[in-house]
């Protein structure tokens, strides 16, 4: 039982971050009507910024929190603005394609920075949170990350749905042509959602940098089941895609454990296919759909 408690808990600690790198792909989605499959590579420049922040600089992991998520924000929405945009003039599905490349692009750039394949940086927190059972820990490092990441992605979802810097986002996600009608600036909205899904990645690489460790397949390791996630929850609710996630690392962490390693990508992406043959829209809608 012990094993199984421990388990969970590991579970839990990376579905946090998973439910994290959701919550931006899915705000990006529903502001933009773009799936942004380089969102895993903002979520690596994340961890990539975390590691030159505490080991090249040397500066406080505080400093990692709160600055990098910032510049990576600042990043997508210059990427949207500059790249991203003019492609959207002419069809949304190349602009989908671009997100494609653009993340492989930025992939491979970081390979040929950092010639080493694993990087890491020390744990935020360590030590015993609470001893349940004489063979069963739960660390300060697992506690921070669970309850961290979580009430970052609860943040996130908060800002997009109640404050004015997500006024525009829900305009668009609710009534595209409406949110025009009532002056809300699309290019602004767009540059406002890929900000805020951009912050919302670098955080969760912030947060994955110590626990999956820093190495550019974090980008692959990332978005994928943040697209699952969205699938499972749905990708009309945000609160949908935090569940989601847990979900998500419960399941691969069970297969992984007790069927084989090699199950553990093979059970999400059967639990994807299940997902949409009985439920297409996502298990957790909002019960309202985008009108064109």
């Amino acid at each position: 039982m012990d094993e199984l408690f421990e388990l969970l808990i590991g579970a839990l600690k990376i579905g946090a971050i998973y439910s994290l790198a959701s919550c931006g792909f899915v705000v990006i989605h529903k502001a933009t009507r773009t799936v942004n499959f380089a969102h895993g590579a903002f979520c690596m420049l994340g961890a990539y910024g975390a590691f030159a922040v505490v080991t090249l600089l040397k500066w406080p992991m505080v400093v990692a929190y709160t600055l990098v998520p910032f510049v990576v924000g600042l990043l997508a929405a210059a990427i949207e603005w500059l790249l991203l945009r003019p492609i959207r003039r002419a069809d949304v599905f190349s602009v989908v394609l671009a997100t494609v490349f653009l993340g492989v692009a930025v992939t491979e750039i970081i390979r040929l920075v950092y010639e080493t394949e694993l990087l890491s940086i020390p744990p935020v927190m360590s030590g015993t949170l609470w001893q349940i059972t004489p063979t069963l820990t739960l660390t300060k490092e697992t506690a921070w990350i669970i309850g961290g990441a979580a009430l970052v992605a609860l943040a996130g979802i908060t800002v997009f749905e109640r404050m004015a810097l997500g006024r525009g986002m829900r305009a668009m996600a609710a009534n595209y042509r409406g949110a025009q009608l009532c002056g809300y600036s699309v290019p602004v909205t767009y540059a406002a959602a890929w900000f805020l899904g951009g912050v919302l990645a670098g955080l969760a690489g912030v947060f994955a940098a110590p626990a999956m460790g820093i190495t550019p397949d974090l980008a692959t390791a990332l978005i994928v089941p943040a697209f699952v996630a969205a699938v499972i929850g749905g990708f009309d609710s945000l609160r949908g895609v935090l569940i989601g996630g847990f979900i998500l690392a419960i399941i691969e962490t069970l297969a992984a454990a007790y069927i084989s390693s090699a199950a553990k990508s093979a059970a999400s992406f059967v639990l994807v296919f299940l997902v949409l043959m009985v439920r297409p829209e996502g298990i957790f809608t909002e019960g309202t759909r985008r009108n064109a």
